[in-house]
């Protein structure tokens, strides 16, 4: 059978940037854009060159070019031959041979291919895939399998013996995606980028082999989607990315209109998962031959697959002078939040330096103003049913004759504090750190103050939150080489210092009489006095039998600090310990 040895020639397909702006950067020397070639996989391999800002594509020896020859016999088309060849030399138009079977039919027809088209054995349909998982060979360059140039169908009466011109079409769309912003973990980097929208970007799609498809018009006439197809472009970068960068993907002809919803997902090295949602604000269009280039602000989107950062849990207590303190002063706040088993409202400080300065209600003047709290960090001699108030009647009266009584971790029904109780509804005076725990914590004795004193390093200090500077005391165990007692000079205290000692805020006293100002029930001397009071009954007091000893921290050489002015209805700060 006779063989006929055709030539062809064909012209390359344009692909035109957007802009001068918005270049693809060549690959290697002279502007190009190398596509690597293998026959046995058929990839492809073309070019696109620079001129005034457009892109033309260009072809390259070593291209893989695919001619589909089909026959027409009354009517019913068949693919004759399917043979494939490389070009041997480049430029902006290319002469290939093609040696074809002797065929006799009423017509001819001839469609050129570049990568990843097909046509069915009946000649019915012509099929090509745009991949949905690309790897370019650089990052200045799109995936070569993801290229794809048909020609313009051409007939003829016979099978031809003299040059046939084709005109190629560049069927695909490219998109230039930029990524700015993203915060990488230390170490890592970007291995793979997917973008999402609700529109078909890759997979197959058909276009049946009507006579106006082979007569020469434009083969994405009629073109329609064929499983599978995809609403993304996964791209795998060749190099990992750490910083800002650019990459192209290579897609279907689509318009994204404008309130169309997209999804870019970065996957990164160490399996980061970083997804950003969009609203398109504008229509975006991918065209068949040209780019279209958008960026993507990744600021702060998080990584999704990371493990969350899990909250510093504040210990039950920081041990000082052999003594279980609480890492936090005694607190109420009305509707805040509560310590798990706490009554409602009352909770150790989220930190060492925190403290309430005041937070009432009512009047200025009114006895519901002096009375009656929203927020409170300092508190009455004794008093569980209202701690808050320097009212006599909520305040516990005991003999001042009675050196060893002492409220610590008891509760009561009645003021003299003679009936007691572990029922803690049925509780009106005692211990409030106690009851408001609910036996957790409880109020330190005199005792133990004294012992912190006797065995702790102690110094002045202050602790800066970011935006306010707290003083206060900070107390802690000595170290080699230390003695127990006062250290000269001042501290700015860490949240490392905070894990291993006690840090006591100046938070301040409250009056226990009304003499007509309107801030008597105020909290007064904030940041320049701290005063804690204990469980200990004050025998040395002139006032009677109500006053517990109270220790004021602010002065590092005093102990017990004992004064008539500011008795057991006068409100001071608690730093409880914790109840082994």
């Amino acid at each position: 059978m006779k063989k006929f040895i055709t030539s062809i020639l064909i012209a390359a397909a344009a692909l035109t940037a957007c802009s001068k702006s918005e270049p693809i950067t060549p690959n290697i020397e002279n502007n190009k854009v190398i596509l690597q070639a293998n026959i046995d996989a058929p990839q492809s391999r073309s070019v696109l060159v620079e001129k005034d800002g457009k892109y033309t594509a260009e072809w390259v020896a070593g291209d893989y070019i695919e001619l589909y020859e089909i026959t027409i016999t009354g009517g019913t088309k068949k693919k004759a031959n399917n043979v494939n060849t490389t070009l041997t030399a480049g430029g902006t138009s290319a002469t290939v041979n093609f040696e074809l079977a002797a065929k006799t039919a009423d017509s001819f027809a001839y469609i050129l291919s570049h990568n990843n088209a097909s046509i069915n054995g009946a000649a019915t349909y012509l099929a090509f895939t745009v991949p949905t998982n690309q790897t370019p060979t650089a990052m200045n360059t799109y995936d070569p399998l993801a290229d794809l140039i048909l020609s313009k169908g051409v007939s003829t009466a016979t099978q031809p013996t003299e040059p046939l011109n084709f005109e190629m079409v560049r069927v695909t769309a490219l998109a230039k995606i930029s990524i700015k912003n993203l915060a990488l973990a230390t170490g890592d980097a970007v291995k793979s980028v997917n973008f999402a929208c609700e529109k078909v970007l890759t997979g197959k799609k058909t276009n049946m082999l009507t006579e106006h498809i082979i007569a020469g018009n434009d083969p994405l006439t009629e073109v329609k989607d064929s499983s599978p197809v995809a609403n993304n472009v996964i791209v795998t970068l060749p190099e990992p990315q750490t910083g800002d960068f650019s990459y192209y993907a290579s897609v279907w002809p689509a318009t994204l209109a404008t309130g169309t919803k997209c999804t870019l997902t970065v996957i990164t090295n160490n399996d980061g998962l970083y997804t950003k949602e969009i609203t398109l604000p504008k229509d975006m269009v991918f065209t068949s031959g040209d780019i279209t280039a958008f960026t993507v602000n990744m600021a702060g989107v998080p990584n999704s697959n990371a493990t969350p950062e899990q909250p510093e849990v504040r210990p039950d207590y920081i041990t000082v002078a052999g003594i279980k303190w609480a890492a936090g002063n005694l607190e109420y706040e009305k509707d805040g939040a509560t310590d798990t088993g706490f009554a409602a409202g009352w909770a150790i400080a989220p930190t060492q330096y925190h403290h309430f300065y005041a937070g009432v209600t009512g009047d200025v003047n009114g006895e519901e103003k002096r009375n009656n709290y929203d927020k409170s960090a300092h508190f009455n001699y004794g008093g569980i049913e209202n701690p808050f108030t320097y009212l006599i009647d909520y305040v516990a009266a005991v003999a001042a004759s009675d050196p060893a009584f002492d409220i610590s971790g008891k509760m009561y029904t009645d003021k003299s504090c003679t009936t007691a109780t572990t029922d803690f509804a049925a509780a009106k005076f005692g211990d409030i750190a106690y009851w408001a725990s609910n036996g957790k914590y409880r109020t330190p004795t005199a005792a133990e103050f004294k012992k912190l004193y006797d065995e702790a390093c102690r110094i002045k200090a202050t602790y800066v939150d970011g935006v306010n500077t707290i003083n206060g005391t900070y107390y802690y165990n000595p170290g080699e080489g230390e003695t127990a007692g006062v250290v000269e000079g001042t501290k700015t205290v860490t949240d490392e210092d905070l894990k291993v000692g006690i840090f006591l805020p100046w938070s301040g006293r409250g009056y226990n009489k009304v003499s007509g100002s309107n801030t008597e029930w105020g909290v007064f001397k904030v940041n320049s006095q701290g005063v804690y009071r204990t469980s200990t009954v004050n025998t040395t007091s002139t006032v009677e039998a109500t006053n517990g000893v109270i220790y004021r921290i602010q002065s590092l050489a005093e102990g017990a600090y004992y004064n008539a002015a500011y008795g057991a209805e006068a409100r001071y700060a608690i730093r409880p310990v914790f109840v082994e």
